[in-house]
């Protein structure tokens, strides 16, 4: 509406009095591009409505299935831990790294070899191959 109250100024303030020429094709055509967009506009924000509203249901959903799922984990387990704790460690000169977890009343233990990229340029007490006088 206040495109068109615009435009309707804008022509009306442009014509000439004595003019013959008229702007009503001019105007029933924005009106048009207008309708249209409102149409899109309301399409768009219905489509983002329903999309959202599938969202919920999705999620809500999930919330029960994970909600039956930890029900079943403390008929199966009892009460489960509130604890998580991770902690990793490399031995010392070697190539071996060991990582410990907890969580939810389970523990995991892992060792791994993990090679040490930079270690030529380390010596016995650390980073002295690489530093020398300037």
């Amino acid at each position: 509406l206040a495109a068109d109250s615009q435009f309707l100024r804008a022509a009306e303030s442009s014509t000439r009095k004595s003019s013959s020429w008229t702007y009503d094709a001019d105007r029933s055509h924005l009106q048009s591009i207008m309708s249209e967009f409102a149409t899109t506009h309301k399409k768009l924000t219905e489509t983002q409505v329903k999309s959202s509203q599938q969202q919920s249901t999705a999620m809500q959903f999930l919330q029960h299935q994970q909600q039956m799922i930890q029900q079943l984990q403390m008929q199966l387990y009892g009460q489960s831990s509130p604890w998580n704790v991770g902690v990793a460690y490399r031995i010392p000169d070697t190539n071996f790294n060991l990582q410990g977890s907890y969580q939810q009343g389970r523990a995991n233990l892992q060792l791994s070899c993990v090679p040490d990229e930079y270690a030529p340029m380390l010596g016995p007490n650390g980073f002295t191959n690489g530093v020398g006088p300037g």
